[in-house]
């Protein structure tokens, strides 16, 4: 949240602003996420998770990032990653999106 909070500069309004347009592009793209199937192609969910982790990482959610990018690494390495990891993933990303959403009340 540090750099939600730099750009809102203490502006409750701003903050509320910011949420808003990150949980505009969380939301849509955690159920992408939660669409995909890990069984078929995998490039679609690396997609997802790159244009996602950015997004995690100036929220704040180190954590939640790093897996992200480990993930997004291991499919693009040739690699795959398993319902198990797709479905934790989504979780953190449920998580943070309450988290931000209970910001906003």
């Amino acid at each position: 949240m540090e750099i939600i909070d730099r750009l809102s500069a203490g502006d409750p309004e701003k903050k509320k602003y910011y949420i808003r347009l990150f949980l505009d592009t969380l939301e849509p793209e955690l159920e992408n996420l939660r669409g995909a199937d890990v069984s078929q192609a995998q490039e679609p969910i690396r997609a997802i998770l790159h244009k996602l982790k950015s997004q995690v990482q100036t929220i704040g959610a180190r954590e939640t990032h790093a897996i992200m990018a480990q993930q997004e690494q291991d499919i693009k390495s040739g690699g795959q990653i398993d319902q198990g990891q797709l479905d934790e993933t989504c979780r953190q990303l449920s998580d943070l999106i309450e988290n931000l959403q209970e910001l906003l009340k």
